[in-house]
């Protein structure tokens, strides 16, 4: 029901992530591991040049159910049909879960159904974040495996923790995977404590004769917890082939060495804790129209609604207020008292974390966790509050089928209902007068300028305080009639889930929506005359496109490069070249001809419209709006070919280098600007040669060079220590030219050069990691065999 607008059409699934640039990197991703028959190693299409794998340049690329779909499928069916199966594995590992933890069958099935259709973890589908939904999905598998170890220690649960915890790695979103491991670490320690506490019956006797059952199950006890961190270590080994490379990258050459919060001029503190909670919107977690939404579609409740203090709103935190309500049920009593208090204390941590700056949990965790300084967007751990919430849920409704077996029927599970529904029908009574906004935003405030949207989601605000009321009220009726015997187990389940489903859904619809891709991927006018004027043409050539402040990415579908554009983790040596900081324009790449020459840019699109009246320059094409105002032009350049020879080098620091190529003094045509001395002899002046494309891969080039004297063979891709170098097969050094690409000295008269990527870390951790996950599989079978040979003699 919730997806069927995709599932039975041709149609793509919006996503504003994978709009602006999650498809074009899955794409030229498959693209290239069909022409290849491997796994490619560079990006050579946006931003100079990043490394595939270790970048990160198309996400999920290791996470084996993306890489599957996108082999078996078209990759804009792909990216869609992973979320949904995504959406109900999560249904199936929460069920799982909580079986484990041993509710009957008919809470986990409530508590499964809310989980798979939380509109958390559903709302990522909006914002094309497939890498957070993931994590999402896999949080209670892990919680399950790690709940049947500590139950009992075998190796097949040891081997679930490792394969649960390298994929998470894979998905490979790091932020909610960092909360995700510390969740589950504080619940291995959890177990741990009460292993402690516990102990058979057996042990207990011995004890009384021995007294040595304390340090007997101490032993125990720190060896299990001991063997759960070196599972969870297997798993970052098994995954290391996209763990291992992309911490390196990221430390040292990616853009995030420094953040982009720091780069836009934010203090670090102001940018992590940027995209926090704010008070209204933990007011949506019972009322999920009181913030509002920015999203477009046809509920008119979401549409330019969010009147909030970030940005925009293009996803929600709702969890379900029916599972808030039947977790609220777990407290009223019951068994379970340590495991109820947990997740209790987890949820309230959760959201008090996400808060950001508005509590002194984030501010402790900002100044005392690891690691935490890297990320910001604190609102993102809120899945786990979700995942806690419907744990209780669980726990919940086995509360209230517990309490109609007490004799006599216990009423206190009724009387939290009741509590509930009294509550948000005063709420709602004080959104119909008003009162509810007002008092609100007196006492918390209002974002700025944000006036008109409270206005127009104030009559949404109270249809969703009254909705709530009911829902509220049904659940009490169903609890009641439950507990008097009204109403047969069966029905009272079906109804719940009913419920649980119906409070989801009504959200979730907003965040589930289709388009017509063919008609999105086609190249408009502009493209084409690119297209055209550049056929039978084997020179590579880039396009510096400054729509959407020069982050966009559509040229790409239609094979055109890029000068800028936008990626997650590029090269933070290119940025500075280009001077973009952040999102934002790539300065030195409009204002200086010199910058544009050097990096091979032969086109300029110019959005017109957008940015005002275009620069001066030979009009290839232009767009124009049905009164005839021009949309978008483009222009052509005198861009430098992107591999030539030069015979003169200049040596600049790292500081110089790019305010000395952004002076008079420079000339691209006649020196290369290098980071340390060239290892031949240079003489001034042009070289006389020519130079000639053999072969361009995305990590291998090679070229014919024909050199009249000895030389530096130029090449405008991005420089990385991977790429290696031939000429005439002997080994030469890549060096690094123009702060950021790459230069190859080569001799006099016609040589073969030939560059290739090869990376000895990505290679090593990729193979350990393999090595490690045969051992486990080949061990699991072993035993497998074992047991079942065992079982036949017996």
């Amino acid at each position: 029901m919730l997806f069927a607008s995709f599932i039975f059409s041709d149609a793509m699934l919006v996503g504003t992530d994978t709009l602006s640039g999650g498809y074009h990197a899955r794409a030229l991703y498959a693209e290239d591991i069909r022409e290849l028959g491997r796994l490619p190693l560079w990006q050579p299409e946006v931003l100079g040049g990043t490394p595939y794998i270790d970048g990160l340049s198309a996400g999920d690329a290791l996470y084996p159910p993306s890489l599957l779909l996108l082999l078996l499928t078209e990759t804009y069916r792909s990216l869609g049909w992973k979320l949904i199966l995504h959406v109900i594995a999560a249904g199936f590992f929460m069920f799982g879960w909580t079986r484990a933890l041993g509710v009957s069958r008919s809470a986990a099935l409530v508590s499964g159904v809310g989980y798979m259709l939380a509109p958390v973890m559903v709302s990522f589908v909006y914002g094309g974040q497939d890498g957070k939904l993931f994590v999402t999905a896999l949080a209670p598998l892990l919680f399950l495996c790690t709940e049947r170890y500590f139950r009992r220690p075998r190796l097949g649960s040891f081997t679930g923790i490792a394969f649960t915890v390298a994929a998470v790695i894979l998905t490979p979103h790091f932020q909610l995977a960092y909360f995700l491991f510390a969740a589950v670490g504080a619940f291995a320690i959890f177990r741990t404590i009460g292993f402690l506490r516990q102990g058979t019956g057996r042990e207990e006797e011995t004890s009384d004769r021995t007294g040595g059952l304390s340090g007997v199950r101490s032993r125990r006890a720190l060896g299990r917890f001991g063997l759960f961190l070196l599972a969870s270590v297997v798993g970052a080994v098994i995954a290391g082939g996209q763990l291992i490379p992309a911490v390196d990258y990221v430390s040292e050459f990616s853009r995030r060495t420094a953040t982009s919060g720091e780069l836009a001029g934010d203090t670090g503190e102001a940018w992590s804790s940027s995209w926090s909670l704010h008070p209204e919107e933990v007011a949506s977690l019972v009322i999920p129209q009181f913030v509002g939404s920015s999203v477009n579609g046809s509920a008119a409740w979401a549409a330019g609604t969010y009147w909030g203090r970030n940005p925009f709103k293009l996803n929600s935190e709702y969890a379900g207020l029916v599972l808030l309500l039947l977790a609220a049920v777990s407290f009223a009593g019951g068994a379970r008292r340590g495991t109820r208090w947990f997740f209790g204390g987890l949820a309230g941590v959760v959201l008090l974390f996400a808060l950001g700056a508005h509590t002194p949990v984030w501010r402790i965790a900002y100044e005392v966790v690891p690691g935490i300084r890297m990320f910001r967007a604190p609102s993102t751990a809120m899945f786990l509050f979700a995942f806690s919430v419907a744990t209780l849920a669980a726990l919940g409704v086995d509360r209230l089928r517990d309490a109609r077996a007490e004799a006599p029927a216990s009423g206190k599970p009724q009387r939290v209902l009741l509590w509930g529904a009294a509550i948000l029908g005063g709420l709602a009574l004080l959104a119909s007068v008003g009162g509810l906004t007002s008092t609100w935003t007196a006492v918390f405030g209002i974002g700025e300028g944000r006036q008109a949207a409270l206005a127009a989601a104030a009559p949404h605000i109270t249809a969703g305080a009254w909705l709530a009321f009911a829902l509220a009220g049904v659940l009490a009726i169903l609890a009641w009639a439950h507990r008097g015997s009204r109403l047969r187990p069966v029905l009272f389940v079906v109804g719940l889930v009913a419920l649980v489903a119906t409070d989801a859904l009504r959200v979730d619809r907003v965040f589930v929506q289709t388009m017509d891709f063919h008609q999105w991927a086609t190249p408009d006018a502009n493209i084409q005359a690119v297209l055209e004027r550049e056929r039978g043409s084997e020179e590579p050539y880039r396009m510096l496109s400054l729509r959407r402040a020069g982050q966009d990415l559509d040229p790409v579908l239609s094979g055109i490069e890029l000068a800028a554009g936008h990626h997650p983790n590029d090269l933070a040596r290119y940025r500075e070249l280009i001077g973009m900081a952040g999102s934002g324009l790539p300065l030195n790449l409009l204002q200086s001809g010199k910058i544009r020459a050097l990096l091979n840019v032969r086109y300029i699109l110019w959005p017109d419209l957008a940015m005002g009246q275009s620069p001066a320059g030979p009009v290839l094409s232009r767009t124009q709006t049905p009164d005839g105002r021009t949309v978008e032009s483009v222009f052509e350049e005198a861009g430098l070919p992107r591999a030539r020879l030069v015979g003169s080098a200049t040596v600049k620091t790292d500081a110089e280098v790019v305010p000395y190529m952004l002076s008079p003094d420079f000339d691209p045509e006649r020196e290369v600007v290098l980071a340390e001395a060239a290892p031949l002899e240079l003489q001034e002046g042009p070289v006389g040669g020519e130079v000639r494309w053999l072969e361009r891969g995305p990590d291998q080039l090679r070229l014919e060079v024909v050199a009249e004297r000895p030389a530096l063979l130029v090449v405008a891709d991005n420089w990385y220590p991977a790429w290696k170098a031939r000429v005439d097969g002997e080994s030469v050094p890549v060096m690094r030219a123009y702060h950021t690409l790459r230069a190859v000295p080569v001799p006099a008269g016609q040589t073969q050069v030939e560059m290739y990527y090869e990376s000895r870390l990505l290679r090593w951790s990729f193979w350990l990691g393999i090595a490690v996950l045969l051992a486990l599989i080949v061990a699991n079978g072993v035993q497998f065999r074992r047991a079942r040979s065992e079982r036949s003699s017996a």
